[in-house]
């Protein structure tokens, strides 16, 4: 019999989803600290100033190409390489670049409301400018925990990005390294 993961085809754990997260989040806090670096300056020349949505749009254009290159060449971004994860169509085949960019935009959405919450670490004088933040914060865990259960009952523990591309995270076999 074979093994299922040669096959590409178990499921990934939500433990090995999250530290792989971990490993591309520093990426690509990274990236969007260089093109924020690059963007403000810029802005200032033209007189358009550091909070312009354009230096956002900026954000968004930077991440969905690191993460769309990384999903349509290989399936797979730095993160889940370390992990051994690979994404892919439930189909089997390669994702395009408009499912990997929606996939990336569900991806983000879904990763600002689970950190919600951090919000009542704010210092009171920040957290002053949020209306209502306990409750707000109360509503995204429960928000969180059901998307969690969600993904749990999903026979291919599915996350929503996965389910609004149609994809799903597996396990793939390691590479011998001695071979």
């Amino acid at each position: 019999m074979s093994d299922p993961r040669s096959a590409l085809n178990f499921p990934a754990s939500p433990w090995r989803r999250m530290a792989a997260a971990v490993y591309d989040s520093l990426l690509l806090i990274a990236l969007w600290v260089v093109v924020t670096m690059i963007a403000v300056p810029i802005c200032h020349a033209l007189g358009l100033g550091s909070n312009t949505p354009l230096i956002s749009a900026l954000r968004f254009v930077v991440g969905a190409a690191f993460f769309g290159w990384s999903w349509t060449h290989g399936g797979a971004t730095p993160g889940m390489l370390a992990w051994h994860l690979q994404v892919r169509r439930i189909d089997a085949t390669a994702l395009n670049w408009p499912l990997a960019t929606g996939r990336y935009a569900v991806m983000l959405a879904t990763w600002a409301l689970s950190l919600l919450p951090l919000l009542l670490l704010l210092p009171e004088r920040l957290l002053a400018r949020i209306p209502h933040p306990l409750a707000t914060a109360w509503i995204d865990i429960f928000l969180l925990l059901m998307m969690l259960a969600g993904c749990l009952a999903d026979g291919r523990r599915r996350a929503p990005c996965d389910r609004f591309s149609d994809t799903e995270v597996v396990l793939i076999a390691a590479k011998n390294k001695l071979g």
